[in-house]
């Protein structure tokens, strides 16, 4: 199977969720903090135009696949990658590691209302797992160094965050290199609504629906003259 896939200009990693588990136990012994997000289709498509976003994906250390018509889109076919992206086993198997393995967690949302519901989620789905703080960038004036020393503090293994794209790429961006951490996990602010199943999906189906993505594909392969005679 093929571990890199490229879709409207951007290489994503395409490891099933078990390769990607090895990925991750071999980041919680790196010296510096290793990233990584879940990528849906809504992501893909405002990073067209927005320059930052894209770099921010393309300088991951592992972008996550979570949304099955990004699959579809890049013509990958298989039925695991499909079913283990449309179940988001990834990051179901992600918490499970970090519970038994004993990680300390910090949730960082966007207002005290989403970073609550996001950690009212995680106790009831995973009680045993660790947190050991959180804050909604809301509620901090001024620049972020009240977050980053909070975070510090706080020492974790991991940094769940639940903020809205572009927000979450901009934030790390700035102060991955500043952050005591890990791994940063980018889940994006969508996880907490739907709770694992796919509400992405939806966003990417009314772009094929209307044709946007037929469209945005066939002139990124014309732009690059990769279109068909």
């Amino acid at each position: 199977m093929i571990k890199k896939i490229e879709i409207l200009g951007i290489s994503l990693d395409n490891y099933t969720v078990r390769e990607a588990m090895f990925q991750i136990e071999d980041y919680w012994i790196d010296t510096k903090m290793s990233t990584v997000e879940a990528i849906s289709m809504e992501t893909l498509v405002k990073a067209q135009t927005d320059d930052l976003l894209k770099t921010c994906i393309e300088n991951l250390d592992l972008a996550i696949i979570c949304d099955k018509e990004i699959l579809k889109a890049a013509g990958v076919t298989s039925v695991q990658r499909v079913k283990e992206t449309a179940d988001n086993e990834f990051f179901k198997e992600f918490m499970k590691f970090a519970v038994h393995s004993h990680k300390t967690v910090y949730l960082l949302g966007d207002t005290s209302e989403q970073t609550k519901l996001f950690q009212s989620f995680l106790k009831e789905a995973y009680a045993k797992l660790k947190i050991v703080g959180s804050y909604a960038l809301s509620d901090c004036s001024g620049d972020y160094d009240a977050i980053i020393n909070e975070v510090n503090i706080a020492a974790p293994d991991l940094i769940l965050s639940v903020l809205p794209i572009p927000k979450q790429e901009y934030f790390l961006q700035e102060h991955k290199g500043k952050l005591n951490a890990k791994i940063w996990y980018g889940v994006g602010e969508h996880y907490i609504n739907r709770r694992g199943v796919s509400e992405v999906a939806g966003f990417a189906k009314k772009l094929i629906q209307k044709g946007i993505l037929h469209s945005m594909l066939l002139r990124y392969k014309n732009d690059n003259g990769n279109g068909e005679e």
